[in-house]
């Protein structure tokens, strides 16, 4: 499993392993599954998921004073 250096409590988007053992991408501000293009960002191979995290991430940035879900995966 690969890890990326990222600080997870700063991030809006995060990826999640599920128990099918693929890879869901998740979006901490709704705290449900990632959506786009009306598509649910699940059932996904871990380099696929990590990197549409990371455009959303730069797509749609946390604001300040959002919770951030704790998280140990990345």
């Amino acid at each position: 499993m690969e890890e990326t250096a990222m600080n997870n409590s700063t991030l809006r988007f995060d990826v999640i392993l599920m128990p099918t053992e693929k890879w869901m991408v998740w979006d901490d501000h709704h705290e449900a599954p990632a959506t786009f293009g009306g598509e649910i960002l699940s059932g996904l191979h871990h380099e696929a998921a990590a990197r549409l995290a990371d455009i959303l991430n730069e797509v749609y940035p946390r604001t300040t004073g959002q919770s951030a879900r704790a998280s140990n995966i990345r």
